[in-house]
Protein backbone atom coordinates (compact mmCIF):
# COMPACT_ATOMS: atom_id res chain seq x y z
CA UNK A 1 0.00 0.00 0.00
CA UNK A 2 1.43 3.34 -1.14
CA UNK A 3 0.95 6.46 0.53
CA UNK A 4 0.53 9.92 -1.48
CA UNK A 5 1.93 13.46 -0.86
CA UNK A 6 -0.10 14.15 2.37
CA UNK A 7 1.07 10.98 3.96
CA UNK A 8 -2.91 9.33 3.37
CA UNK A 9 -2.42 5.35 2.37
CA UNK A 10 -4.00 4.65 -1.27
CA UNK A 11 -5.07 1.25 -1.64
CA UNK A 12 -4.45 0.83 -5.52
CA UNK A 13 -6.00 -2.25 -7.45
CA UNK A 14 -5.99 -2.65 -11.04
CA UNK A 15 -9.13 -1.78 -12.83
CA UNK A 16 -8.88 -4.52 -14.98
CA UNK A 17 -9.40 -7.18 -11.52
CA UNK A 18 -11.36 -5.12 -9.61
CA UNK A 19 -14.13 -5.40 -12.63
CA UNK A 20 -12.87 -9.15 -13.41
CA UNK A 21 -15.97 -11.69 -11.81
CA UNK A 22 -15.10 -12.74 -8.37
CA UNK A 23 -16.30 -16.27 -9.04
CA UNK A 24 -19.28 -15.45 -6.71
CA UNK A 25 -22.59 -15.89 -8.04
CA UNK A 26 -26.31 -14.70 -6.94
CA UNK A 27 -28.91 -16.77 -7.55
CA UNK A 28 -31.73 -14.60 -9.72
CA UNK A 29 -34.34 -16.64 -8.66
CA UNK A 30 -35.50 -15.74 -5.14
CA UNK A 31 -35.21 -17.51 -2.16
CA UNK A 32 -37.43 -16.16 0.33
CA UNK A 33 -40.05 -13.39 -0.93
CA UNK A 34 -42.55 -11.17 1.86
CA UNK A 35 -45.15 -9.02 -0.07
CA UNK A 36 -48.26 -9.39 -1.95
CA UNK A 37 -50.93 -7.14 -4.22
CA UNK A 38 -53.87 -8.15 -2.32
CA UNK A 39 -54.89 -10.07 1.46
CA UNK A 40 -53.75 -9.35 4.93
CA UNK A 41 -52.52 -5.65 5.53
CA UNK A 42 -49.00 -7.19 7.33
CA UNK A 43 -47.97 -8.01 3.89
CA UNK A 44 -49.48 -4.98 1.92
CA UNK A 45 -46.41 -2.20 1.87
CA UNK A 46 -46.66 1.10 0.47
CA UNK A 47 -43.03 1.70 0.31
CA UNK A 48 -40.36 -0.07 1.48
CA UNK A 49 -37.94 2.18 3.62
CA UNK A 50 -35.19 -0.29 4.59
CA UNK A 51 -34.96 -4.10 5.61
CA UNK A 52 -32.83 -6.71 7.42
CA UNK A 53 -31.92 -10.05 8.13
CA UNK A 54 -31.04 -11.03 12.11
CA UNK A 55 -28.41 -14.25 12.66
CA UNK A 56 -32.40 -16.32 13.46
CA UNK A 57 -33.66 -16.19 10.16
CA UNK A 58 -36.07 -13.07 10.71
CA UNK A 59 -36.45 -10.09 8.57
CA UNK A 60 -37.76 -6.93 9.67
CA UNK A 61 -39.12 -4.50 7.09
CA UNK A 62 -39.79 -0.53 7.41
CA UNK A 63 -43.38 0.20 5.97
CA UNK A 64 -42.58 4.29 4.55
CA UNK A 65 -46.29 5.45 4.88
CA UNK A 66 -47.52 3.58 8.48
CA UNK A 67 -43.99 3.98 9.78
CA UNK A 68 -44.32 0.26 11.24
CA UNK A 69 -41.87 -2.02 11.71
CA UNK A 70 -42.73 -5.38 10.17
CA UNK A 71 -41.40 -8.63 11.24
CA UNK A 72 -41.50 -11.94 9.68
CA UNK A 73 -40.40 -14.78 10.59
CA UNK A 74 -37.71 -17.81 8.60
CA UNK A 75 -40.93 -18.68 6.71
CA UNK A 76 -42.19 -15.33 5.36
CA UNK A 77 -45.03 -15.91 8.03
CA UNK A 78 -46.23 -12.54 9.64
CA UNK A 79 -44.75 -11.97 12.96
CA UNK A 80 -45.38 -9.07 14.84
CA UNK A 81 -45.18 -5.46 14.28
CA UNK A 82 -43.89 -2.05 16.25
CA UNK A 83 -43.16 1.35 16.16
CA UNK A 84 -45.84 2.93 13.40
CA UNK A 85 -47.20 7.18 13.50
CA UNK A 86 -47.83 9.39 16.15
CA UNK A 87 -46.30 11.17 19.36
CA UNK A 88 -45.86 8.78 21.64
CA UNK A 89 -42.29 6.96 22.43
CA UNK A 90 -41.00 4.96 19.90
CA UNK A 91 -43.40 6.38 16.89
CA UNK A 92 -42.50 8.97 13.96
CA UNK A 93 -44.29 12.25 13.26
CA UNK A 94 -42.76 13.34 9.38
CA UNK A 95 -40.96 10.37 7.87
CA UNK A 96 -38.92 7.25 9.07
CA UNK A 97 -35.85 5.30 7.20
CA UNK A 98 -34.11 2.14 8.65
CA UNK A 99 -30.31 3.24 8.86
CA UNK A 100 -27.73 0.10 7.67
CA UNK A 101 -26.14 -1.16 10.68
CA UNK A 102 -24.01 -3.86 11.44
CA UNK A 103 -25.43 -4.49 14.55
CA UNK A 104 -27.34 -8.25 15.46
CA UNK A 105 -28.96 -6.82 18.08
CA UNK A 106 -30.57 -3.28 17.54
CA UNK A 107 -32.67 -1.23 15.12
CA UNK A 108 -31.70 2.29 14.00
CA UNK A 109 -34.73 4.21 12.49
CA UNK A 110 -34.48 8.30 12.07
CA UNK A 111 -37.28 10.56 11.60
CA UNK A 112 -35.26 13.81 10.14
CA UNK A 113 -33.37 15.06 13.35
CA UNK A 114 -34.21 12.04 15.27
CA UNK A 115 -33.28 8.38 15.75
CA UNK A 116 -35.03 5.84 17.52
CA UNK A 117 -33.60 2.86 18.54
CA UNK A 118 -35.10 -0.62 18.69
CA UNK A 119 -34.18 -3.70 19.83
CA UNK A 120 -34.48 -6.81 17.68
CA UNK A 121 -38.06 -8.18 18.87
CA UNK A 122 -39.58 -4.47 18.34
CA UNK A 123 -39.41 -2.64 21.11
CA UNK A 124 -38.14 0.72 21.93
CA UNK A 125 -34.85 1.71 23.51
CA UNK A 126 -34.62 5.47 23.51
CA UNK A 127 -34.24 8.27 21.41
CA UNK A 128 -31.62 10.21 20.38
CA UNK A 129 -31.89 14.16 19.07
CA UNK A 130 -29.57 13.98 16.39
CA UNK A 131 -28.09 17.73 16.36
CA UNK A 132 -25.10 19.22 13.74
CA UNK A 133 -23.85 22.64 14.60
CA UNK A 134 -24.99 25.44 12.47
CA UNK A 135 -27.37 23.10 10.16
CA UNK A 136 -31.17 23.16 10.56
CA UNK A 137 -31.04 19.58 10.85
CA UNK A 138 -29.52 16.21 9.53
CA UNK A 139 -30.11 15.32 5.86
CA UNK A 140 -29.53 11.63 6.52
CA UNK A 141 -28.15 9.36 8.46
CA UNK A 142 -26.20 7.13 5.89
CA UNK A 143 -25.44 4.78 8.67
CA UNK A 144 -24.33 3.17 12.44
CA UNK A 145 -21.76 1.10 13.37
CA UNK A 146 -20.15 0.19 16.98
CA UNK A 147 -21.95 3.80 18.57
CA UNK A 148 -21.20 5.92 15.76
CA UNK A 149 -23.53 7.76 13.51
CA UNK A 150 -22.12 8.58 9.86
CA UNK A 151 -24.28 12.15 9.26
CA UNK A 152 -24.62 13.79 5.62
CA UNK A 153 -26.02 17.39 5.93
CA UNK A 154 -26.20 20.91 4.21
CA UNK A 155 -28.84 23.39 2.95
CA UNK A 156 -30.83 22.91 -0.03
CA UNK A 157 -31.75 25.41 -2.73
CA UNK A 158 -34.14 25.43 -5.42
CA UNK A 159 -32.76 26.57 -8.59
CA UNK A 160 -34.27 29.60 -10.39
CA UNK A 161 -36.42 28.66 -13.04
CA UNK A 162 -34.55 28.40 -16.46
CA UNK A 163 -31.11 28.78 -14.65
CA UNK A 164 -28.66 26.53 -16.43
CA UNK A 165 -25.52 27.60 -14.49
CA UNK A 166 -26.72 27.39 -11.05
CA UNK A 167 -24.11 26.13 -8.55
CA UNK A 168 -23.93 22.89 -6.89
CA UNK A 169 -25.07 22.77 -3.70
CA UNK A 170 -22.92 21.89 -0.75
CA UNK A 171 -23.06 18.42 0.94
CA UNK A 172 -21.45 17.93 4.56
CA UNK A 173 -20.00 14.79 6.44
CA UNK A 174 -19.32 13.76 9.23
CA UNK A 175 -19.14 11.00 12.15
CA UNK A 176 -20.95 11.46 15.58
CA UNK A 177 -21.18 9.14 18.63
CA UNK A 178 -24.23 8.73 19.34
CA UNK A 179 -23.49 7.86 23.52
CA UNK A 180 -22.16 11.40 24.24
CA UNK A 181 -23.64 13.48 21.31
CA UNK A 182 -20.04 14.70 20.31
CA UNK A 183 -19.15 15.29 16.75
CA UNK A 184 -16.07 13.11 15.94
CA UNK A 185 -15.11 14.30 12.71
CA UNK A 186 -16.25 16.37 10.39
CA UNK A 187 -16.01 17.93 6.60
CA UNK A 188 -17.99 20.41 4.76
CA UNK A 189 -18.11 21.92 1.24
CA UNK A 190 -18.59 18.37 -0.35
CA UNK A 191 -20.35 18.57 -3.77
CA UNK A 192 -23.61 17.95 -4.10
CA UNK A 193 -25.88 16.62 -7.20
CA UNK A 194 -26.63 19.38 -9.40
CA UNK A 195 -29.91 20.17 -10.38
CA UNK A 196 -31.84 22.52 -13.15
CA UNK A 197 -35.13 23.86 -13.48
CA UNK A 198 -37.38 23.06 -16.42
CA UNK A 199 -41.34 24.06 -17.32
CA UNK A 200 -43.47 21.03 -17.58
CA UNK A 201 -46.97 20.83 -19.19
CA UNK A 202 -49.48 23.01 -17.17
CA UNK A 203 -47.53 25.74 -16.10
CA UNK A 204 -45.86 23.13 -13.89
CA UNK A 205 -41.74 23.10 -13.31
CA UNK A 206 -39.93 20.38 -12.61
CA UNK A 207 -36.47 20.50 -10.76
CA UNK A 208 -34.36 17.70 -12.54
CA UNK A 209 -30.89 16.39 -11.89
CA UNK A 210 -28.07 16.78 -14.24
CA UNK A 211 -27.20 14.24 -16.65
CA UNK A 212 -24.07 12.28 -15.67
CA UNK A 213 -23.98 13.95 -12.69
CA UNK A 214 -23.59 12.18 -9.44
CA UNK A 215 -24.49 13.44 -5.86
CA UNK A 216 -21.55 11.87 -3.06
CA UNK A 217 -22.37 8.43 -1.68
CA UNK A 218 -21.31 7.14 1.87
CA UNK A 219 -21.40 4.36 3.94
CA UNK A 220 -20.31 3.48 7.30
CA UNK A 221 -18.47 0.82 8.56
CA UNK A 222 -16.40 -0.33 11.69
CA UNK A 223 -13.24 1.61 9.95
CA UNK A 224 -14.82 5.03 9.69
CA UNK A 225 -17.13 6.33 6.73
CA UNK A 226 -16.65 5.84 3.16
CA UNK A 227 -17.45 8.29 0.86
CA UNK A 228 -17.80 7.83 -3.15
CA UNK A 229 -17.70 11.75 -4.33
CA UNK A 230 -20.03 13.81 -6.68
CA UNK A 231 -16.91 15.46 -8.20
CA UNK A 232 -14.84 14.84 -11.19
CA UNK A 233 -12.38 12.44 -9.34
CA UNK A 234 -12.79 9.32 -11.67
CA UNK A 235 -12.53 6.00 -9.84
CA UNK A 236 -11.88 6.43 -6.18
CA UNK A 237 -13.62 6.29 -2.69
CA UNK A 238 -12.56 7.51 0.16
CA UNK A 239 -12.13 6.13 4.00
CA UNK A 240 -12.36 8.80 7.14
CA UNK A 241 -11.96 8.30 10.11
CA UNK A 242 -11.69 10.18 13.68
CA UNK A 243 -8.50 12.01 12.44
CA UNK A 244 -10.07 12.85 9.02
CA UNK A 245 -9.39 11.21 5.65
CA UNK A 246 -7.48 7.53 6.52
CA UNK A 247 -7.09 5.86 2.88
CA UNK A 248 -8.13 6.27 -0.88
CA UNK A 249 -9.47 3.16 -2.46
CA UNK A 250 -8.38 3.79 -6.03
CA UNK A 251 -8.53 1.64 -9.78
CA UNK A 252 -6.05 2.51 -11.55
CA UNK A 253 -7.42 2.68 -14.80
CA UNK A 254 -8.00 5.02 -17.73
CA UNK A 255 -9.91 8.11 -16.72
CA UNK A 256 -13.91 7.67 -18.32
CA UNK A 257 -14.10 9.76 -21.00
CA UNK A 258 -16.74 13.01 -20.88
CA UNK A 259 -20.40 11.54 -22.17
CA UNK A 260 -20.80 11.68 -26.14
CA UNK A 261 -23.98 12.18 -27.80
CA UNK A 262 -24.52 8.36 -28.04
CA UNK A 263 -24.04 8.33 -24.31
CA UNK A 264 -26.82 10.91 -23.98
CA UNK A 265 -29.13 8.70 -26.18
CA UNK A 266 -28.63 5.70 -24.38
CA UNK A 267 -29.03 7.59 -21.07
CA UNK A 268 -32.81 9.30 -22.20
CA UNK A 269 -33.81 6.18 -23.05
CA UNK A 270 -32.74 4.72 -19.76
CA UNK A 271 -34.44 7.33 -17.81
CA UNK A 272 -37.72 6.60 -19.66
CA UNK A 273 -37.62 2.92 -20.00
CA UNK A 274 -40.10 2.06 -16.83
CA UNK A 275 -42.88 4.43 -18.31
CA UNK A 276 -45.37 2.87 -20.02
CA UNK A 277 -46.27 5.56 -22.80
CA UNK A 278 -47.42 5.55 -26.08
CA UNK A 279 -44.56 6.11 -28.67
CA UNK A 280 -45.28 9.09 -30.39
CA UNK A 281 -45.55 10.95 -26.56
CA UNK A 282 -42.21 8.85 -25.88
CA UNK A 283 -40.26 10.07 -29.17
CA UNK A 284 -41.31 13.58 -28.09
CA UNK A 285 -40.13 13.62 -24.39
CA UNK A 286 -36.70 12.11 -26.11
CA UNK A 287 -36.59 14.86 -28.28
CA UNK A 288 -37.30 17.73 -25.51
CA UNK A 289 -35.17 16.33 -23.03
CA UNK A 290 -31.72 15.79 -25.58
CA UNK A 291 -32.25 19.33 -26.69
CA UNK A 292 -32.33 20.31 -23.28
CA UNK A 293 -29.21 18.16 -22.42
CA UNK A 294 -27.70 19.96 -25.17
CA UNK A 295 -27.95 23.00 -23.39
CA UNK A 296 -26.48 22.06 -20.02
CA UNK A 297 -22.65 21.98 -19.63
CA UNK A 298 -22.27 18.48 -18.76
CA UNK A 299 -19.68 16.61 -16.59
CA UNK A 300 -16.17 16.53 -18.25
CA UNK A 301 -16.03 12.38 -17.05
CA UNK A 302 -18.57 9.77 -16.93
CA UNK A 303 -19.44 8.82 -13.02
CA UNK A 304 -17.84 5.69 -11.69
CA UNK A 305 -19.47 4.94 -8.62
CA UNK A 306 -23.18 5.41 -7.89
CA UNK A 307 -23.67 3.47 -4.37
CA UNK A 308 -21.98 1.98 -1.46
CA UNK A 309 -22.91 -0.61 0.99
CA UNK A 310 -20.92 -2.30 3.86
CA UNK A 311 -21.84 -6.24 3.87
CA UNK A 312 -21.39 -8.13 7.38
CA UNK A 313 -18.69 -8.82 7.01
CA UNK A 314 -17.45 -5.34 6.82
CA UNK A 315 -16.55 -6.01 3.26
CA UNK A 316 -17.09 -2.76 1.17
CA UNK A 317 -19.70 -2.94 -1.87
CA UNK A 318 -19.75 -0.40 -4.82
CA UNK A 319 -22.31 0.02 -7.08
CA UNK A 320 -21.15 0.97 -10.83
CA UNK A 321 -22.75 3.31 -12.41
CA UNK A 322 -25.01 2.41 -15.88
CA UNK A 323 -26.79 4.17 -17.94
CA UNK A 324 -27.51 1.38 -20.65
CA UNK A 325 -30.66 -0.66 -21.80
CA UNK A 326 -29.96 -4.29 -20.49
CA UNK A 327 -26.39 -3.09 -18.43
CA UNK A 328 -25.75 -5.55 -15.73
CA UNK A 329 -26.25 -4.42 -12.20
CA UNK A 330 -22.70 -4.77 -11.29
CA UNK A 331 -20.87 -4.29 -8.00
CA UNK A 332 -17.34 -4.33 -7.29
CA UNK A 333 -16.23 -5.58 -3.94
CA UNK A 334 -13.29 -4.52 -1.58
CA UNK A 335 -11.42 -6.48 1.01
CA UNK A 336 -10.69 -4.89 4.41
CA UNK A 337 -7.05 -3.78 3.31
CA UNK A 338 -8.67 -1.74 0.55
CA UNK A 339 -8.05 -4.43 -2.43
CA UNK A 340 -10.61 -4.76 -4.94
CA UNK A 341 -11.10 -8.60 -5.22
CA UNK A 342 -13.50 -8.45 -7.83
CA UNK A 343 -17.22 -7.98 -9.45
CA UNK A 344 -20.41 -9.48 -8.49
CA UNK A 345 -23.90 -9.42 -10.82
CA UNK A 346 -26.99 -8.66 -9.00
CA UNK A 347 -30.59 -9.34 -10.18
CA UNK A 348 -31.88 -6.28 -11.98
CA UNK A 349 -34.53 -4.43 -9.99
CA UNK A 350 -33.39 -5.26 -6.69
CA UNK A 351 -32.46 -2.50 -4.32
CA UNK A 352 -29.68 -4.20 -1.92
CA UNK A 353 -30.24 -3.51 1.89
CA UNK A 354 -27.99 -5.71 3.40
CA UNK A 355 -25.20 -8.71 1.95
CA UNK A 356 -24.47 -11.37 4.12
CA UNK A 357 -21.97 -14.36 4.13
CA UNK A 358 -24.10 -16.36 1.75
CA UNK A 359 -27.04 -14.01 1.29
CA UNK A 360 -28.30 -10.77 -0.69
CA UNK A 361 -31.47 -8.71 0.72
CA UNK A 362 -33.61 -5.76 -0.89
CA UNK A 363 -36.63 -4.65 -2.20
CA UNK A 364 -37.69 -5.55 -5.63
CA UNK A 365 -40.80 -3.58 -7.61
CA UNK A 366 -42.85 -5.63 -9.79
CA UNK A 367 -44.58 -4.32 -13.13
CA UNK A 368 -47.62 -3.01 -11.06
CA UNK A 369 -45.50 -1.14 -8.47
CA UNK A 370 -46.10 -3.76 -5.97
CA UNK A 371 -42.70 -3.52 -3.64
CA UNK A 372 -41.29 -6.97 -2.06
CA UNK A 373 -38.57 -8.02 0.71
CA UNK A 374 -36.61 -10.97 -1.43
CA UNK A 375 -33.76 -12.93 -0.27
CA UNK A 376 -31.34 -14.19 -3.07
CA UNK A 377 -28.66 -16.87 -2.13
CA UNK A 378 -24.98 -15.67 -2.71
CA UNK A 379 -22.94 -18.27 -3.20
CA UNK A 380 -19.37 -19.28 -3.43
CA UNK A 381 -17.93 -16.83 -0.84
CA UNK A 382 -15.68 -18.89 1.51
Amino acid sequence: MDKDSAGVAVATTLGTRARSPVGWAVDPVPEYQVGAREGDEPYLFSSIAGARQFSDGRVVALDRTSCELRFFGADGVFLDLAAGRGDGPGEFRVRCVLVPSQSNDSLFVQDRGRLNVFDDQGRFSHGLALYWPNHLAVSAVVGVAEGVAGIETGRLHRPPLGDLSYPPEPADFGMLDLETGRVIWEENGFQRQRKYSNDVSGGLTAILPFPFDIRPTAAMGTGGLFLTLGEDHGPEIRQYGSAGLSRVFRLAEPVATAPSAEDIRSLIEFEFEPYDMQDSTRQRIFQSRRRRYGELQLPKIKPVFSRLLIDDAGWLWAELYRFQLGAPVRWLVFDPDGEGVGSVDLPPGLHVWQVGHDFVLGVWEDELGVEYVRRHALMGRR
